[in-house]
């Protein structure tokens, strides 16, 4: 699903290239992951929060921590402080993604380097004959984006590679509480996102159609 096909929007329910950006419906998620490795990684927690335009709506948020049915590997425990007792119990994953697909649904996907979570949904979700069919934006391409086009050219080299959300939220001014919680996560980049969609508005990015382009 990577990047998101045009032809795509046609098929999901309340979504159109013409909904201005400021009138779209957002749903801003992360997730913590077992490793960082595509092939193997396992979901731990699921945290969203959803935007209309540029408000976060903080009585609609979703937390969720799974069962990944596997080991977690001691040294990532140290970044999600997920320990395997904590999520022993937890939910089920199945049920986890597809009450996520609910919660999701008729939004766009925002996230920070949102790939990476979005597969490892989808991979979840797959073997249960289920697909998150959503498009997403990257708030780390829409960045590069704006600093490629805006008026923060003149160090490009630097601020070009310096895109990991605490970065980003630094460079943004942004309160940072609790990094690698997922739900904490979310809503610092539903705040980077609110920054980012008034830069990219300011550079001619009106409509869904637009974002896509360069977010996705």
């Amino acid at each position: 699903m990577w990047p998101f096909r045009f032809d795509r929007l046609r098929g999901i329910e309340g979504l159109s290239a013409k909904t201005p950006v400021r009138s779209q419906r957002y749903v801003v998620l992360d997730t913590e992951l077992t490793s960082l490795d595509k092939r193997s990684n396992r979901v731990l927690s699921i945290g969203a929060v959803v935007m209309e335009g540029a408000r976060i709506l903080l009585a609609e948020q979703f937390y969720r921590e799974v069962n990944p049915g596997v080991a977690i590997p001691e040294e990532t425990v140290l970044i999600h402080r997920l320990r395997p007792a904590d999520v022993e119990r937890a939910e089920d994953p199945k049920q986890a993604l597809l009450d996520l697909k609910k919660f999701a649904k008729g939004a766009v996907l925002v996230g920070h380097f949102v790939g990476l979570d979005v597969h490892a949904l989808q991979k979840e979700l797959g073997g249960h004959g289920h697909e998150l069919e959503n498009p997403a934006i990257d708030t780390a391409k829409v960045h590069r984006w704006i600093l490629r086009h805006g008026r923060f050219s003149e160090d490009l080299g630097h601020r070009y590679d310096q895109v990991d959300l605490l970065s980003l939220a630094s460079y943004y001014n942004l309160p940072i509480q609790d990094l690698h919680h997922a739900l904490s996560d979310a809503f610092l980049t539903a705040q980077l996102w609110q920054r980012l969609m008034h830069e990219a508005e300011g550079l001619g990015i009106k409509h869904l159609g637009d974002l896509l382009r360069v977010g996705s």
